[in-house]
């Protein structure tokens, strides 16, 4: 990237969220002639509302397999006594050590999420869009999307405007939730702006 690109995004305010660390981790990523239109990071609190829907629906889940299973315990010892080679009870307590140990380990789950937040860095270029993991030992995870990626979006906005957008074609076919994750943009403001500046510039890709 030439010097007067950099010094057009800096006064242009493009660079000023990010600290000092993160710019020039970016700023190493373009191209000669590459510029920053847009740049952002997840939003800590966003993030954890997420985590929280998921953590929720994981106890609704587990809560009404374990009702529905002690409900078949319950009638089946209703009936007269009969050799049982099993223990329900064995496998509920089980159920509930899982259901106690996600409970213990849902606060270090929201300070990952956290760290997520401060290490991820979005920005849209003239030419792509790039998102930036910057991991504990220095190393870093760089993925970009050009053309046909940034014209098959995927957006999900919540009623304050934050919002995921993701890279459908970038996916593949057999992905996962956790593989999804690595080609979005997560909980960012105003997210339909987003997605209408990536079809304004790369709609005819």
């Amino acid at each position: 990237m030439t010097h007067s690109s950099i010094d057009r995004d800096c006064k242009n305010g493009l660079l000023d969220q990010l600290s000092e660390d993160h710019q020039s981790r970016l700023v190493r990523e373009l191209d000669d002639g590459e510029e920053i239109r847009w740049v952002a990071q997840p939003d800590a609190r966003h993030l954890r509302k997420q985590a929280v829907r998921g953590w929720l629906w994981f106890l609704l889940v587990v809560g009404l397999f374990v009702f529905l299973f002690g409900l078949l315990a319950w009638v089946s010892y209703s009936t007269p006594p009969r050799d049982r080679q099993d223990e329900p009870e064995s496998f509920l307590v089980a159920i509930g050590v899982v259901i106690a140990i996600w409970i213990g380990v849902y606060p270090l789950i929201l300070l990952s999420v956290r760290s997520i937040a401060k290490r991820t860095i979005y920005a849209i270029t003239n030419q792509r869009a790039i998102i930036l993991s910057l991991h504990r030992d220095g190393s870093i995870t760089e993925r970009d999307y050009r053309g046909d990626e940034l014209i098959h979006l995927a957006r999900r906005e919540y009623p304050d405007g934050y919002g995921n957008l993701t890279f459908e074609s970038a996916r593949g076919a057999g992905h996962t939730s956790q593989t999804a994750s690595r080609h979005k943009f997560q909980a960012i403001a105003n997210v339909l702006d987003v997605e209408r500046m990536l079809r304004d510039q790369f709609g005819d890709c």
